[in-house]
């Protein structure tokens, strides 16, 4: 991404490809969890990605990207870490 978008919120095509390498991103590189600090270094966004089950608090609490939208399906199994 230019630096020049930063500012800008994500187009429908780049919101559906963010969701497709976060789906990706969860499936291959998540193995037990992963911390992460993103965005402006002033305005910090924590993020954990976690394979915790059941997940902290109310699953219901928890969004799923795009519904409504044709759901991706992932074919991992436990040798992959999905």
């Amino acid at each position: 991404m230019r630096d020049e978008q930063l500012g800008e919120p994500l187009s429908d095509e780049e919101l559906k490809l963010f969701t497709q390498y976060l789906h990706r991103f969860a499936n291959h590189d998540v193995d037990i969890s992963v911390r992460m600090e993103v965005g402006y270094p002033e305005h910090p966004v924590y993020m954990l990605f976690g394979r915790d089950y059941p997940p902290v608090g109310d699953a219901a609490g928890y969004r799923r990207p795009c519904v409504g939208r044709r759901q991706m399906t992932s074919k991992s199994d436990i040798n992959d870490g999905g």
